[in-house]
């Protein structure tokens, strides 16, 4: 019996170093076996043949496996049981959040989570509906960031997940909504999105290596806006999430050897904080465009999607 309890405290104890060890990394593991995600108002489906994916690819006691803090909707092989997922306000049938915690999409995916025995640590929320159609899509109150959500939408959303926990649909009466931007700064420098910002629980912040995020320092990548808006939420108590990818790759005529890392090295000498406790960076690590050609893994190759996020967990534990 003695040797029993003790093997029970060293595995608690080994369990609780590997939760202390994490540095705050997520990923969106994509692509999958019998996986079907939807994007951009289709199905995901720009990586080619070859590149492998996660259930194939990443083994249990792989590192990545081992460390990973956050994975997006997927449990293979990861060892962490929290989870993040994005949520999108559409202009369908109405403008608004549907209050009835029944039929509410959010609820129900929180649901879904909890029941697999999973722990929701960040709703990443926004207005999206003018991406899908940039004519009738419906945007937000604030001309210069079309994601940030009305207060009404946030309010809304409290009283659901209460509501819902009443009812015993969920098990927290409520969760942390991350308002995805899309300009770095804005929610700062105008009044209003302030203060709808504040009664939220923090930011995620998208970096894309292609469209109007393209070249590093646009309007919108700005790395000395982007660390200004990270500061911010930081000094507010509020999580930062970094969004990072998708990424190019040797098909781009950009591309060079670890642009990844080559961007990330300006976003931190700029003064984007790598250890704070409210800080994670996310990987959005999904085959685009000329990017499609990035491997998935082994973690033991520097290219691949698996051998950045091992790169990226090793450099966040550094100096922590």
């Amino acid at each position: 019996m003695y040797k029993f309890m003790m093997l029970i405290f060293v595995l608690a104890a080994n369990t609780l170093v590997a939760q202390e060890s994490r540095s705050k990394v997520g990923i969106r593991p994509w692509p999958r076996d019998n996986a079907h995600e939807m994007t951009g108002g289709g199905r995901v489906a720009h990586w080619k043949p070859g590149i492998g994916n996660y259930d194939a690819m990443l083994k249990a006691d792989d590192y990545t496996a081992l460390h990973m803090d956050v994975v997006k909707g997927y449990n293979g092989v990861f060892q962490t049981n929290q989870r993040f997922f994005e949520h999108y306000i559409h202009q369908q049938g109405g403008d608004w959040v549907d209050t009835n915690p029944e039929t509410n999409r959010l609820v129900r995916t929180i649901r879904d989570h909890e029941q697999a025995g999973t722990i929701v640590k960040h709703i990443i929320i926004c207005r999206e509906g003018w991406l899908y159609d940039p004519v009738n899509g419906d945007t937000g109150p604030i001309a210069g960031d079309p994601r940030i959500l009305f207060q009404r939408d946030v309010d809304d959303q409290r009283k659901v997940f209460r509501d819902a926990h009443a009812l015993g649909l969920i098990k927290h009466d409520n969760y942390k909504l991350i308002q995805m931007i899309l300009h770095p700064a804005v929610f700062l420098d105008d009044p209003e999105a302030r203060a709808i910002i504040s009664t939220m629980d923090g930011i995620c912040y998208e970096s894309h290596q292609f469209n109007r995020y393209w070249p590093l320092g646009s309007a919108i990548s700005d790395p000395e806006e982007v660390a200004r808006g990270a500061k911010w939420a930081l000094e507010q108590g509020m999580d930062y999430i970094f969004y990072y990818g998708p990424f190019q790759y040797k098909d781009c005529d950009t591309y060079v050897d670890f642009l990844e890392r080559d961007w990330l090295h300006s976003f931190w000498d700029r003064g984007l904080p790598k250890h704070h406790q409210n800080m994670y960076y996310y990987l959005n690590a999904f085959p685009h465009g000329c990017g499609s050609q990035r491997p998935v893994g082994p973690e033991s190759d520097p290219y691949s999607y698996l051998g950045f996020a091992k790169w990226l967990i090793q450099e966040l534990e550094k100096g922590k």
